[in-house]
């Protein structure tokens, strides 16, 4: 089984694995160099793989960062990739998208978008999407058929989420312990007024450059519900038992019932957040970054400050510098990057740091996750490993 095989690790951006022993340190286990900065890894069994801004794709040798292959082209291949056991989705700035052999690099097929790449790729249930300057194009996986395209007045940012309502365990949702929903966000189907309304189709996620989050259903294209938020969505939505949360350039997170769109809360802050939020849906925690350097940690229930501090609350853990890389969960520790190139291990229980490693340059792109290893990709054009003692076996 592909265990991080799209950015965050999966369509719903959960950035977690939990299922894994944390690292309690890490040590470098290989540095690989590349041409040109390196987006979000991703990996499959005994590989990793990443684009860059000049044109390349790698598939390296998860062991040892040996290479394997490289795609190369003309055009940024820096969004992160899709890997399955049988392809590898590459997206490139101009709106072509490959489909290789993982393990070759030899082409299968190629498909054209309606717009320039503006997104990372995304894939779950037999279609793949792509967001675009011109809206959110789902493509089937095996020929690279288009499937349909929804529109938007502005480029589909981030990375588009993918979640099935019927997978959703609602006996872990927090929804009991709130208040009602926010009525100041319009809803676009009275349909799905109803702020118990169950949500049980399929539905993909994504987010506008000029603020807006939308819901469509998966199989035709269609729109379920829209919601506005200040700005751009920072790297896309993050799905979380029944609710979507996005953060935006303007300093916004909110937390939408993925279900009817309603607000379940609205979190500020005074700097732009940077990332998709991380969720901890079982321990009501929340990680997100931005450019004032501050991981925020925020309660998912009522989206107040999680931390406590002498004389007042704390807004989450500062680094050394404006976070550009989304969180991810490796056991109980949230790891996270900054632009200066620090690395921090941060306990999930009390937030409080435990470990910190310095990379040349500043931490580019989401680490990706294997058992007891951690792929990071930095703007030096290097991609590093580290690793950790475990008893999990490299899948």
């Amino acid at each position: 089984m592909t265990e991080w095989n799209q950015y965050k690790g999966d369509p719903q951006h959960s950035g977690l694995r939990r299922d894994l022993e944390g690292p309690s340190r890490v040590t470098e286990a290989w540095t690989a160099d590349l041409v040109g900065p390196p987006g979000s890894p991703v990996c499959d069994r005994d590989t990793v793989y990443v684009g860059t801004d000049r044109g390349n794709c790698y598939a390296l040798e998860a062991e040892t960062g040996r290479r394997r292959w490289v795609f190369e082209t003309t055009v940024a291949t820096d969004t992160t990739p899709v890997v399955t056991r049988d392809r590898l989705y590459v997206g490139t700035g101009d709106g072509t998208i490959s489909a290789l052999d993982p393990a070759t690099g030899e082409g299968e097929w190629e498909a054209e978008l309606p717009a320039e790449l503006e997104s990372d790729l995304a894939l779950s249930d037999g279609r793949l999407y792509a967001g675009h300057a011109d809206g959110l194009t789902a493509l089937e996986p095996e020929t690279g058929a288009e499937l349909w395209t929804y529109e938007t007045e502005s480029a589909v940012t981030g990375t588009p989420a993918v979640a099935d309502g019927r997978d959703v365990d609602r006996r872990g949702s927090t929804q009991p312990t709130l208040s009602e929903p926010d009525e100041t966000v319009p809803l676009e189907d009275d349909r799905l007024s109803e702020p118990d309304q169950r949500w049980t189709d399929e539905r993909v996620f994504a987010g506008t450059a000029d603020g807006t989050v939308f819901a469509l259903e998966t199989e035709t294209g269609e729109q379920i519900w829209t919601a506005p938020t200040g700005d751009a969505i920072a790297t896309g939505p993050t799905v979380a038992v029944d609710r979507v949360y996005v953060a935006d350039d303007a300093g916004t997170m909110l937390a939408l019932d993925a279900a009817t769109g309603q607000s379940w809360f609205t979190y500020e802050i005074g700097a732009g957040f940077t990332t998709s939020p991380t969720v901890l849906a079982t321990a009501e925690t929340t990680f997100v970054g931005a450019t004032d350097s501050y991981c925020h940690v925020t309660d998912t229930t009522v989206g107040r400050r999680k931390l406590r501090g002498w004389l007042f609350s704390r807004k989450g853990v500062e680094l050394d510098g404006p976070i550009r890389s989304s969180p991810v969960v490796v056991g109980d520790v949230c790891c996270v990057g900054d632009a200066s190139g620090s690395l921090y291990g941060i306990a999930v229980d009390d937030a409080e740091p435990i470990w910190h490693v310095v990379l040349a340059n500043a931490v580019s792109g989401t680490p990706a996750v294997a058992p007891g290893r951690l792929f990071v990709g930095s703007d030096d054009e290097r991609l590093t490993c580290f690793e950790w003692d475990t008893n999990e076996p490299l899948r």
